[in-house]
Order: C-alpha cells, then sequence, then structure tokens
C-alpha cells in the first residue's frame, strides 16, 4: 500500500494505492490516532487507486477508529465496495463517490457546527 497525505483546511485527505491489507490498516489507524489533526477529527480515506482490500482490513479500521473521528471513505470500486459492505458490521464510515464530494461533506457539517478549530484566531474567540 502507498498512502499519499494532504490537508485542506483541516481535514486530512489520505489518497492510498495498491493492495490493503490488515496491518496496512493498523499503520494507518496508528498514524490517524497520532496526527495532530485527529483532535479535529476529519479524515477523507481515498481508495480510487486500490485495487484490493483484505476484507480484515476494514474491521480493522471500523474497530480502532477513534472516538469522535469523522473518516469518510471514497472512491471504492464496486468490488471494493461489495467487501466493505460484506464486512461492515457498525456502519460508521459514511461512503462517497469521491474525495470532493467528501470533502463538501465535511465542509458542510462543519459550517453547521460554527467555524472549524483551524479557521479560529488565535485564543479560539
Amino acid at each position: 500500500m502507498r498512502v499519499y497525505r494532504s490537508d485542506k483546511g483541516g481535514i486530512g485527505i489520505w489518497k492510498l494505492a495498491g493492495v490493503v491489507d490488515r496491518d496496512d490498516a493498523l499503520v494507518l489507524l496508528r498514524t490517524l490516532q497520532e496526527t495532530e489533526t485527529c483532535r479535529r477529527g476529519c479524515f477523507i480515506l481515498d481508495f480510487e487507486n486500490v485495487v484490493h482490500v483484505d476484507f480484515r482490513a476494514f474491521g480493522v479500521l471500523e474497530d480502532g477508529c477513534p472516538d469522535g473521528a469523522c473518516v469518510l471513505l471514497c472512491g471504492l470500486s464496486d468490488y471494493i465496495l461489495d467487501i466493505f459492505a460484506f464486512v461492515s458490521r457498525r456502519r460508521i464510515f459514511d461512503v462517497f463517490p469521491d474525495w470532493k464530494k467528501a470533502l463538501r461533506y465535511i465542509a458542510a457539517e462543519r459550517g453547521k457546527l460554527g467555524p472549524s478549530p483551524a479557521a479560529l484566531p488565535a485564543g479560539g474567540k
């Protein structure tokens, strides 16, 4: 698995590529938990360039997702979406066709709640 990370307005966008297995999911979770943006809790995992996901990887992501984190999945091919649908038990991830739609969704949800922590001036007021 390869991961390309970027940050747009305090939202982490991680573009995955290749094959994602259980160990890769553990690394993603550990990185997600250690990332400072985890406190803001918004991540998009883009599977557009992923060719296969070990079914256990989705279980690991679902079971280990930090409380309060907003993790969205996008770019899942029909094949990978079938694997995800078969394995998903808790239904904690929203799925979008691409990262741009996921980003717009988060922006709209943040707009309902007020400005994001990244948008606040120093001092938080």
